[in-house]
Parts: C-alpha cells; structure tokens; sequence
C-alpha cells in the first residue's frame, strides 16, 4: 500500500463511521471482526423476542464480550442507561463466559459522565476487565489487515495515476453539479497562504489528499477559462464559501470532518465508487481551497 492509498483508505473509514449508525455500525463492527478473527469471533444477531440478550460479538479464546453503540447524536443520559444495561443484561445471562466487556462507539471521545458510570461499573464488578472500543481501535485492527481484506471492507479507492490521467470530461460532471446551486457572484480571489493547510490544523492524510489535488487543480483552472457560462468560477466559489462557513460556524466539526461534508456536498451518492469521479471531486475542492474560497486564508 503506497501512502496516497493509505490516506484515501483512512479519508473513507472516516466517512464510515461518520456514515453508518445504529445497526448499520454494528453490522460494520461485526464484518471487521470477522474478518480480523475468523472463527474465533462468534457474531450473534437478535432472534424474535429473546434479542440478542446483550451480545453484540464475542472473541471465544479471550472470553471478551462486545456491547456495539453507533448513535446519529451524543446524548450522555441515553448512553449511560444502554453503557449499564447492556454491562448488567450480558452478566445476567452470558456471566459463565466473559472475562472482558468493551463497549464500541462511534464518537471520537466520550463525554465525562459517560467515562464515569464505565469506572463505576469496573470498581463494582473487579473481576471483569472493562474498556471502551472507539473509532481508533477499530482503524488498527482493519489497517492491521491484508490490502484486499481492507479493500474488502472500505471500498475501492483511487490511485495516484488516477490524478496523472484526469481529463476535462472527469471534471465536467463535478463542475455541473455545484453550478446547478444559485449563488451570487464572489468577490475577487485571493493568493493562497503557503502556510494555509497548517493555519487549519488538518491531519496528515487530509494535507495529504488536497496537496496531491493542487497538482492537478490547473486543470480545473482551464476547465473554467473554456466554459461559455461568465463566472462559473465566481459562483461555484461562492457556493462552496456559503457552505464552509455555514458548517464553521453552525457545527461543532473539526476541520477534517468538515472536508469530509464538503467532499459528500460535492459528490454524487451514487458516484462514490467510481475512482475516478472521486478524483475529480478532490480536484476540484483543492483547486478552490487554493483560491482561499474554503478554509481560513490568515491565522486569527
């Protein structure tokens, strides 16, 4: 795996997790285990009236039970309740069998109260090794795979000689799905800062897939200069900024998550996986983010 795999591997695990909630994070949570554990992860799916009775996974030779919560939104007091009862319904029925009990999350950090009644639980019930599973364990144990296994599980993923192959007719589809939102005309574009990617403290792999992007964003300069449309250029750069700074300023992502929005902004669901489209749409937000249209340009 060459390292621009690398970042388009881990840029798609970030949009699964964000993507996939409730059973549909359980289901993701049990085809990685699977296929990390072979037979010694025993999945265990709800049956009429008896559920599942608290076991969302077990890994057989570490007696370690899994309890799996991917909820749309944080709220502490619900996940408190399921955090105690799934502990207390698994000891109730599976007690004989586990000697490890992790919770799996979907967040990228819990909440205090949260974290609290987890102590609680531990300190209560000594014999058991409790522990939460996030986003970050998951990751290793997929990166931790063969390449086609992670293949298998992330989905397809452009290459590097996807970006040194874009032609005129990869962006065409992209441009004309931002032109169709109405926005008024940008004021003039600024240079962009040669310190910008660091100003908005993105991680390595996010840097990574919009430097790899500027190499190819002349592209979408000649694509624009040829169009017949005036200011296309002006218009898509104003709806991007309306929409950049609507999740700034209205959301509580991070920036890499908010690349993420932009990138499913731009992209046609039912484009995702084609590589080359994928390409197209990073192109095309690298080109703009150089144009100071998306991101902060100066440091506060």
């Amino acid at each position: 795996m060459d390292d621009l795999s690398r970042v388009f591997y881990e840029f798609k695990f970030k949009d699964i997790i964000r993507e996939n909630t409730d059973t549909q994070f359980e289901d993701f949570f049990s085809n990685v285990m699977q296929l990390k554990h072979k037979d010694n992860f025993m999945p265990c799916r709800p049956w009429g009236s008896d559920g599942d009775k608290k076991n969302d996974g077990y890994l057989i030779q570490e007696r370690h039970l899994f309890a799996v919560n991917g909820p749309s939104s944080l709220n502490q007091n619900r996940m408190i309740s399921k955090l105690e009862s799934d502990f207390l319904g698994a000891q109730d029925y599976w007690e004989d069998y586990f000697d490890n009990w992790s919770f799996v999350h979907n967040q990228s950090a819990l909440p205090p109260r949260v974290n609290k009644k987890m102590l609680s639980l531990a300190t209560r019930h000594c014999q058991i090794k409790f522990s939460f599973w996030g986003p970050s364990e998951l990751k290793s144990i997929i990166f931790s795979l063969d390449e086609r296994l992670i293949n298998q599980i992330l989905g397809p993923i452009p290459s590097r000689k996807s970006f040194t192959y874009l032609t005129f007719e990869d962006i065409q589809p992209v441009i004309t799905s931002i032109s169709k939102r109405a926005n008024p005309k940008i004021d003039d574009m600024i240079p962009v800062p040669e310190d910008k990617l660091l100003i908005n403290g993105f991680s390595d792999p996010i840097i990574e897939l919009i430097r790899t992007g500027i190499n190819r964003a002349p592209l979408v300069r000649q694509y624009l200069n040829l169009q017949p449309k005036m200011n296309l250029g002006d218009q898509i750069a104003e709806t991007l900024k309306k929409h950049y700074e609507h999740l700034r300023d209205n959301t509580d992502l991070d920036p890499d998550d908010i690349y993420s929005e932009l990138v499913n902004y731009v992209a046609d669901n039912d484009k995702k996986n084609n590589q080359i489209y994928m390409v197209a749409v990073h192109t095309v937000l690298a080109y703009f983010f150089e144009q100071c249209t998306i991101f902060e340009g100066v440091r506060a």
